[in-house]
């Protein structure tokens, strides 16, 4: 506060000190204008007085800056780091309630707004204040009758802006609330990058970005023509305030009224003074202006920010829990459990549910997908409370005891595992920060992450956003050795192994029951499975149904009853083959197929050292000597950028016009004034003549300047958000054209794309103005000194010596004011990855307890954009200091040199006033239209970034594909697949060859199925056929005429595919909307064929407890659809496309067996006639697929039919006995 103290006052100093100037200007006329005898001595007096005054004001204007530069930075630094903290201590079902995707972006720009406020904007502010305050006090002490006539200019310029600002302040909430739209889509896009391109949906999620632009296009037009009128006003009033000033003043003395304060007739020195003291007053009042809308912008969002940490979560504490400490779990009871998510309260989850189990117990809970099976596992781990019943840990009530320290004793692995975009050591250790290296090996070997072993950084390798750079059973066994690392008392695995291959989940799970025994006490596992094999030698099975506990007991008890559970483990074991034979659970294996990870996909890495904040600070050091490179060698492309607004070009007339009449302005305006002020010393029978006139002329120029330059705002806000909107879409459009390599990279995560997206059409309209100010500062150039130079050579060639200096000044001033540098918005850009996964994973953030070390490690990236912060801020004070008093010193030289040449008689008095306030004024006014300009630098870079994504080559263009579509003899054709000598690696990982040479052919309207160890290529082979990419070497064929797929149009080519993954990604909308999604523009379907999809995906769960059907809307990122209700939609809507290929990655991994055997039955009649490839780890799914692949190593070891491999007793009879 000491700080901010010392930076008030220097605010208060430097504001003070610029009406003073006034007083000396009001008594140097009155010296000049009488031509005394003793002219020189009292000048020199003046200019020395003058002087010193300049150097109290770069003083106070050097602490002024320092401190709240300061002051502002660390201030903005505590307010993100509790922002997110108080984010990540929300419940669960808060983030049910909001769009979770425009969080990241609220809340960076809610504390962008907040510290532009409380830094520059806050003091230039004060700075205004004092000017006007002391203006004014000034004024009235030289002349009190004048100085409140005067006041009718404050009054008009106040109702212009309190008008305008409410007007403007209207226009932008919508604006931000359009665009908080805008933003939505883009991020749920580009985080969905993969099924949108899957499905073909680039154009309409275009269609609906644009969509949502032009509404902050229209509302960002009258945003600039309200603000425009407001500047239009303002000046209007102050130009209309010369007429009134001078035309009263006159009047006075014309007719000889004494001034109250002097007891003599008015001087016009005093005039002067009183006038230019309430002008300097008004004008800063429209500098006050900028700093209460910032104020009201900082309010807003103070109101969502201190709302946010005042919330009291019911479940979450971010402070010191007064709650009881939980060491350790012995016993978890639900007891009359009823329950319904907050975001649907009309639907009952659990009705009533009770069940109980104690540490060291192994226990499953089974039953249909929607059952409740995640949400009682969501409110043991309190995600949430129930509304009626209770939670008992130990007999106690759940809310009794610290939920950090309840979760510490749990770990959590869910069905859909999510990684943080940094490496895979500071992932596992996010569950236990404290853990040494000897436990991290530890787990990374109980989890089998032998995979990371042929990583060229191990474990220090980066995983990409969200986990992109692995696969979907690499990443669950990450999510596994994160759950190990906290040596908890219970495990909670929600169809944590379903991605795994049968050799991998076997391993685990053997894994995890020597680590339930070794652990002292025992270590309590809790498990939702779907494969009832896997939970046969549980303790306790609870089978649930419609919210209650159906059954529960033993494997082999719950088979005797012959009830509910009977039924679902005879339905599973229909589905297998009839070679196959039901077997007791096996706690041991033998074979020699260890499921070796040799895909792996690209993990880029940087520096090839962990993520860390130095590794960060290298990075981003490396990225500021490019762009140093770029601002000295780049040539933006400036007829290519003003393209973006050619539909309006005719806006550029009132547009230039409008500056050059805004720049003509301020000269004419000093030649007028000076004539209004050698009229003062006039005989009175000429002095008011001449004054009428002047008075007449300044009421002419106020009205074209109220016409001309509010044109001039508006057409420029019209050409400005034209082109903003275009380059928008342009650069969402840039970014579906690239291939999914671009988007692997991680200098390319979808919150950076996100925020470039947002960023960077906004500074390249910088240039949009450029024009207006070249042609404002030219006019005003030429204009003030054409006048200077014909009234008096000599006062014009000295003081245009000062004009570099006073432009230099401002600009210096304008520089130092803005007060960014790159490394802080770099750092911060990438900080915001940190605030996006966390934010958008919130579950997985709270299970593994890791909100203090994802605060500290945002922390630690703003420390690092802090460090050398006093320097800079001492740096930029002296700066901005020498900037505010410049012109006292060029005044005080000016005004002196200006008597010399009239002592000497080289010139009059109104000659030398002209020179001199000719280019005076023209330098104020080529300096007013410089500091319209914004950061031409990073314009600059913004155009460099613009243009190279636009300009990039994509390797696979899904939206202008240049190959043709084949002519195919059905259309079902183009599922004959071929892979000859395949070999790929991916593109960030070129040293780990992926694909070895594979080779297959597959014959149209042949089902096929994909198996083999994790990471043996399955997946590749999924994205190949999608073409993601591009094999290196050898070619895929499609079709009897053997056409290369790259040869084909790509986006014909994806209209034939339906793809369902193992990790369903649905959109926040209905599912109508949803299972329509891969239709192509214009297509539509009969309710028939709809009804028949839904039926076939076995949506029933849509119709019961009063839903809407297909109108349930299923919340950001599928979060209101549990797993398997999730993978039902995303198999409807590949079902709706009717494809000739369907591909199916783990498409039932996440459905109960019930529900498994009605899908897998509706896809084995859906594939009549059509070829379907899928991978599978459950191989009774495939067993009578037409030919199965086995695949391993990047080849294809073995294929055949189901019997054929098992009588081969190879690779596949091994996988087939370990499946059991």
């Amino acid at each position: 506060m000491a700080v901010l103290s010392v930076g008030v006052f220097g605010a208060i100093g430097h504001g003070a000190a610029q009406p003073l100037v006034t007083v000396f200007f009001g008594d140097i006329i009155n010296i000049l204008g009488q031509e005394k005898d003793n002219m020189m001595e009292e000048i020199s007096k003046m200019c020395v007085l003058m002087a010193v005054f300049g150097g109290v004001a770069i003083v106070c204007a050097a602490f002024q800056f320092m401190c709240f530069k300061y002051f502002g930075e660390r201030m903005q630094k505590r307010m993100r780091v509790a922002y997110l903290d108080s984010v990540l201590h929300k419940d669960v079902g808060w983030f049910d309630m909001r769009q979770v995707a425009s969080l990241p972006s609220q809340i960076t720009g809610d504390i962008d707004n907040i510290a532009e406020a409380f830094s520059e904007k806050v003091s230039s502010s004060i700075m205004a204040v004092s000017c006007f305050m002391s203006g004014y006090i000034l004024a009235f002490n030289a002349g009190w009758m004048l100085a409140l006539v005067l006041l009718s200019i404050l009054v008009l310029m106040a109702l212009g802006l309190k008008f305008t600002g409410g007007a403007v302040r209207e226009i932008r909430m919508k604006t931000q609330s359009w665009y908080a739209e805008a933003a939505a889509t883009v991020e749920e896009c580009l985080y969905s990058m993969r099924t949108v391109v899957a499905f073909g949906g680039e154009f309409r999620e275009l269609a609906k970005f644009e969509a949502a632009i032009k509404e902050v296009q229209k509302n960002g037009v009258s945003n600039g023509l309200k603000g425009g009128i407001g500047l239009a006003w303002i000046s209007t009033v102050l130009f209309a305030g010369y007429a009134l000033a001078f035309g009263f003043g006159g009047w006075m003395r014309d007719n000889d009224i004494q001034n109250p304060t002097t007891g003599e007739v008015w001087q016009p020195g005093s005039i002067m003074t009183c006038f230019f003291c309430i002008l300097i007053g008004a004008i800063n009042l429209q500098n006050i202006a900028p700093g209460f809308k910032a104020m009201q912008g900082a309010k807003m969002s103070g109101g969502r920010f201190f709302g946010i940490l005042e919330t009291q979560s019911a479940i979450e504490c971010s402070g010191s829990d007064g709650r009881k400490s939980l060491e350790t779990i012995d016993h978890f009871e639900l007891r009359n459990v009823h329950f319904y998510y907050p975001a649907r309260p009309l639907i009952k989850v659990l009705d009533g549910i009770c069940l109980s189990f104690k540490k060291g117990q192994k226990v499953a809970v089974v039953g249909e997908s929607g059952s409740g099976k995640s949400t009682v596992m969501a409110l043991l781990e309190r995600f949430y409370d129930p509304q009626d019943g209770q939670v008992l840990i130990d007999g106690v009530d759940v809310r009794d005891y610290s939920v950090s320290t309840l979760r510490k004793a749990i770990g959590y692995v869910g069905q859909e595992p999510v990684l943080f975009a940094t490496s895979i050591r500071e992932n596992i250790m996010s569950g236990y920060p404290s853990a040494t290296e000897k436990d991290l090996q530890q787990v990374c070997s109980e989890a089998q992450l032998t995979f990371v072993d042929s990583l060229p950084n191990k474990l220090d390798t980066f995983v990409g956003s969200g986990g992109s750079q692995f696969s979907g059973g690499q990443k669950q066994r990450i999510a596994i050795a994160r759950a190990l690392i906290k040596n908890a008392s219970f495990l909670f695995l929600d169809e944590a192994t379903s991605a795994l291959d049968n050799a991998s989940e076997k391993m685990i799970q053997d894994t995890l029951d020597h680590v339930s025994h070794a652990r002292a006490g025992g270590l309590g596992i809790v498990s939702i499975a779907h494969r009832l094999s896997t939970v046969q030698n549980s303790d306790v099975i609870f089978v649930l149904s419609k919210g209650k506990v159906a059954e529960q007991g033993t494997h082999a008890s719950l088979m005797d009853a012959n009830g509910l559970y009977h039924a679902l483990a005879t339905a599973q074991q229909m589905s297998k083959s009839e070679h196959q034979k039901k077997e007791a659970s096996q706690k041991a294996y033998s074979g020699d197929v260890t499921p070796q990870s040799q895909e792996g996909k690209d993990v880029a890495t940087v520096g090839g050292a962990t993520v860390r904040n130095s590794a960060l600070e290298d990075v981003h050091e490396q990225e500021q000597e490019r762009q140093k490179e770029l601002l000295k060698t780049y040539k933006v492309p400036m007829r290519r950028l003003l393209t973006f607004c050619r539909p309006e070009w005719l806006y550029w007339i009132p547009a230039l016009f409008g500056s050059a009449v805004d720049g003509c302005s301020m000269p004419v305006i000093s030649f007028i004034l000076t004539k209004a002020i050698v009229a003062f010393f006039l005989p009175k029978e000429q002095m008011m003549a001449k004054i009428q006139e002047t008075c007449w002329i300044f009421l002419g120029i106020a009205l074209a300047n109220l016409i001309f330059v509010t044109g001039q705002h508006w057409a420029f806000a019209v050409l400005g958000e034209a082109m903003t909107a275009r380059i928008r879409v342009a650069i969402l459009k840039a970014l579906f054209r690239q291939e999914m390599g671009f988007h692997d990279d991680p200098q390319n995560t979808p919150a950076m794309s996100a925020r470039a997206l947002e960023v960077y059409a906004l500074r390249v309209t910088t240039f949009n103005r450029t024009f207006g100010v070249e042609v404002g500062a030219l006019s005003c150039v030429a204009c003030g000194l054409g006048l200077a130079f014909g009234y008096c050579w000599q006062m014009a060639l000295v003081m245009l010596g000062s004009i570099p200096i006073l432009m230099g000044a401002l600009m210096l001033q304008r520089k130092t004011e803005e007060g960014s540098n790159k490394k802080e918005n770099e750092l911060l850009m990438l900080s915001q990855q940190i605030i996006t996964d966390s934010v958008q994973n919130a579950r997985t953030v709270h299970a593994c307890g890791c909100e203090a070390e994802l605060v500290q490690l945002y922390s630690g990236m703003l420390n690092s954009a802090l460090k050398g912060l006093p320097k800079r801020a001492i740096l930029g004070g002296c700066f901005f200091g020498f900037a505010a008093g410049i012109r006292f010193f060029v005044m005080s030289g000016g005004f002196y040199y200006g008597a010399v040449l009239i002592n000497e008689g080289q010139t009059t008095f109104e000659a030398m006033l002209v020179a001199f306030m000719g280019v005076i004024f023209a330098g104020v006014g080529a300096g007013r239209c410089a500091t319209m300009l914004g950061d031409g630098a990073k314009a600059k870079l913004a155009a460099h970034g613009i243009f190279s994504l636009i300009d990039r080559q994509s390797a696979i263009d899904g939206l202008e594909p240049s190959g043709s579509i084949p002519v195919l003899p059905t259309r079902y054709d183009a599922g004959r697949i071929e892979f000859e000598n395949v070999q790929f690696h991916y593109p960030f990982r070129p040293q780990v060859k992926v694909l070895k040479g594979m080779s297959f052919t597959v014959s149209s309207g042949m089902s096929v199925g994909l198996v083999g160890p994790s990471g043996g290529g399955k997946s590749t082979v999924m994205a190949l056929l999608q073409r993601f990419y591009d094999p290196m070497q050898g070619t895929v064929f499609i079709g009897s005429g053997r056409t290369p797929l790259k040869d084909v149009n790509i986006r014909w080519w994806r209209s034939q595919l339906g793809f369902v993954g193992q990790e369903p990604v649905l959109f926040n909308t209905s599912v109508r909307a949803n299972v329509l999604y891969g239709l192509t523009d214009g297509e539509t379907v009969s309710d028939e064929h709809l009804e028949r999809c839904k039926k076939m995906a076995n949506l029933s769960f849509l119709d019961e407890n009063g839903g809407k059907g297909l109108d349930t809307e299923v919340g950001p990122r599928g979060a209101q659809l549990s797993g398997g209700q999730k993978q039902r939609v995303a198999i409807c809507r590949a079902l709706v496309r009717d494809p000739p290929l369907l591909l199916l990655d783990e498409a039932t991994s996440a459905l109960d067996t019930q529900s498994e055997r009605v899908v897998q039955a509706s896809l084995e009649a859906a594939r009549a006639g059509r070829t379907c490839f899928a991978i599978a780890h459950r191989l009774s799914t495939i067993s009578n697929c037409d030919i199965i692949l086995v695949v391993g190593d990047g080849v294809v070891i073995e294929k055949g039919t189901h019997q054929e491999l098992v009588a081969l007793q190879g690779v596949y009879h091994k996988l087939q006995q370990q499946s059991h």
